[in-house]
């Protein structure tokens, strides 16, 4: 419980914003019924809304985290590379799992094809809607990042930066927002715990520069 206060409190002003959009969506989705509180969002559409969110939706996407994994790489922050990645893939694995024991149909399968507001180019992939896949990556990037960003702007940014793509899963008829709240958690819960079980220390020896290459810089 220490470890876990003091992990919130690195960047208190992420993780209050976070509880207070847990609060505001759980009591959302227990005040409406799940179909009316999709079809209440999905009625606000406005053709520079549906480009914007079409790109932002995006920074959800595995393939982000993987890019920004490579160019970390680059910039030769390997451990932040491998926590990163170890969040990424429990995190994952943690939706999919989910996924597999809560079978819940997307928005487009549960209403029929017609029955709400969809978005040119936009595709529903894979069956089950619960948790939200996207939702679940961004946040588990985002409490890392907050995590060792600890100032004010950027827990707000990180924070603001998750939830429009929690939002934007709902906007382009993706998701439920019960979904965004439980890829939300996922991806939170994830990323603590591998900041507090797996934290960067742990990864120094294995990239740090063996003994007989630092003498031998010193020889030289």
């Amino acid at each position: 419980m220490r470890n876990l206060n003091r992990a919130l409190n690195r960047n208190s002003y992420y993780f209050t914003h976070y509880a207070v959009f847990v609060v505001v969506l759980t009591v959302f989705c227990i005040s409406i019924s799940k179909p009316d509180g999709f079809l209440l969002i999905n009625h606000i559409h406005a053709p520079v809304f549906d480009r914007f969110f079409i790109l932002f939706t995006q920074v959800g996407n595995g393939l982000f985290v993987v890019g920004l994994m490579i160019f970390l790489l680059i910039k030769k922050k390997y451990k932040w590379t491998v926590q990163i990645g170890i969040s990424f893939l429990f995190s994952g694995l943690l939706v999919q799992a989910l996924k597999h024991l809560y079978q819940s149909p997307r928005p487009k399968v549960y209403f029929g094809p017609g029955n709400i507001h969809e978005i040119q180019g936009i595709t529903c992939t894979g069956l089950s809607s619960f948790p939200s896949g996207h939702t679940a990556t961004i946040f588990a990037l985002t409490t890392l990042l907050a995590l060792y960003f600890t100032g004010r702007k950027s827990g707000l940014l990180f924070f603001w930066i998750a939830a429009m793509t929690g939002f934007s899963r709902i906007y382009l008829s993706q998701h439920f927002p019960i979904d965004v709240l439980g890829g939300s958690i996922a991806g939170v819960l994830t990323s603590l715990l591998v900041y507090m079980l797996l934290p960067l220390h742990v990864f120094e020896r294995k990239f740090e520069k063996s003994e007989f290459e630092n003498q031998s810089i010193k020889l030289q």
